[in-house]
């Protein structure tokens, strides 16, 4: 059973190997029905290790390095990562076969490749982490550590709450039009992933090197986890991206 969607724009460099999870394929039970791979949720934890271990399998991911989210801006590298997980939103690095990953279930999954050094970086951006403009901070960071150049990003969106289905209140709608434009919403429905789009493009990634997933996670459930759609309690996907060992940083 497949139990992860390929990110193909980025693939297709043979850079990198990018995925996100389904919830397909999984042992745990309800609400958290099948693929669960977050340890935070509530979910038995012997389930959480085998569904890791179907995933590892399926990605052949042997390394994954991910923090503590707290819905910040703050980014670290996953060398300074230890056994105790950091508070952070976003990891970045230049070292090859070392996957990075963000938990999700209604966030935005940023997904980047700087193809240059190259160099990796993910985040989760949800909308306190999109107003302070992570996506963005994620980048900078892989500049001053890496000479990561904007535009020489691939960036893909990935699955996450739509406009059709994410309705917030109008003082948050006001704080997002200030930041990004008056097409980030629609009433009181935002767009996440615009409001990460016209961030990027504003730091000079290349509006044609950012690629979005047509996928509402609030409303492909069957699919996806989404936290608003399910009441709250459920499951997360894992969204991951890990540089070839076949490149090395100054090739």
């Amino acid at each position: 059973m497949k139990v992860y969607h390929p990110i193909q724009e980025l693939e297709a460099t043979g850079l990198v190997r990018a995925a996100i999870s389904i919830r397909h394929g999984g042992v745990s039970q309800a609400p958290y029905a099948s693929l669960n791979l977050a340890e935070h949720v509530g979910d038995c934890p012997k389930a959480v290790a085998t569904n890791r271990q179907i995933f590892f399998a399926a990605t052949g991911v042997q390394k994954l390095v991910y923090c503590r989210q707290i819905h910040s801006a703050r980014v670290i590298e996953a060398e300074s990562v230890g056994e105790v997980r950091e508070p952070a939103d976003a990891i970045i690095s230049a070292t090859p076969g070392c996957a990075l990953g963000v938990f999700t279930a209604d966030c935005v999954p940023v997904f980047i490749l700087d193809s240059a050094t190259p160099a990796i970086g993910i985040v989760h951006a949800g909308w306190r982490g999109t107003l302070a403009k992570i996506a963005v901070n994620a980048i900078k960071e892989m500049s001053a550590r890496f000479g990561t150049a904007p535009e020489d990003c691939l960036v893909h969106l990935g699955p996450s709450i739509q406009k059709c289905c994410y309705t917030v209140s109008s003082d948050l709608i006001s704080q997002f039009t200030a930041h990004f434009g008056l097409f980030v919403q629609d009433g009181t429905n935002l767009a996440l992933q615009a409001a990460n789009a016209v961030q990027l493009v504003e730091s000079g990634v290349p509006s044609a090197a950012i690629s979005v997933s047509p996928f509402c996670t609030a409303c492909c459930t069957e699919h996806f986890y989404s936290y608003r759609a399910e009441g709250g309690r459920t499951g997360r996907m894992l969204s991951f991206i890990q540089l070839s060992s076949s490149f090395r940083v100054g090739m």
